[in-house]
């Protein structure tokens, strides 16, 4: 059923109608043997080949009615991954845009606390004495927030 995939649908529809239609033709066919005497002797086997082939005419047709369903179902999965993909990649920029926030403002936050501690330090250096103004900065830069 795999290579019924390689062949056109339209050539495959054509074919699954063409041997469906000339089973049922050659089975009523044979019932018309009757009555020419010539053919008389292959009513039979016109009977059994045109049965065989409508046989044949609607498993293959069954086949292709379950190949198209999944085709459908193929298509329908595609959609659903692309618009899922659509989603990921607006979900994503939004996440990018966050993130880039977030470090602009970590950023800022550490260039104000490096000021601040620059500013401060020079006062307190020849002392050793760590004054608040520089604990509080560091629990300030550890916080990642402002210094007030």
């Amino acid at each position: 059923m795999w290579m019924l995939s390689f062949v056109p649908d339209s050539l495959l529809i054509l074919t699954v109608y063409g041997v469906l239609a000339s089973g049922a033709a050659l089975y009523i066919f044979s019932y018309f043997t009757a009555f020419v005497p010539p053919l008389i002797p292959f009513k039979e086997p016109i009977r059994v080949l045109g049965t065989l082939l409508a046989v044949a005419g609607v498993y293959f047709y069954g086949s292709y009615d379950t190949e198209a369903a999944w085709r459908s179902r193929v298509a329908e999965a595609e959609a659903r991954v692309a618009r899922i993909e659509t989603a990921s990649k607006t979900a994503n920029d939004k996440i990018e845009t966050q993130s880039q926030e977030r470090v602009r403002v970590i950023y800022k936050n550490a260039t104000i606390v490096r000021q601040y501690i620059d500013r401060e330090v020079v006062k307190y250096d020849e002392t050793c004495k760590i004054p608040d103004a520089v604990v509080n900065a560091h629990n300030a830069a550890a916080r990642n927030e402002a210094i007030k």
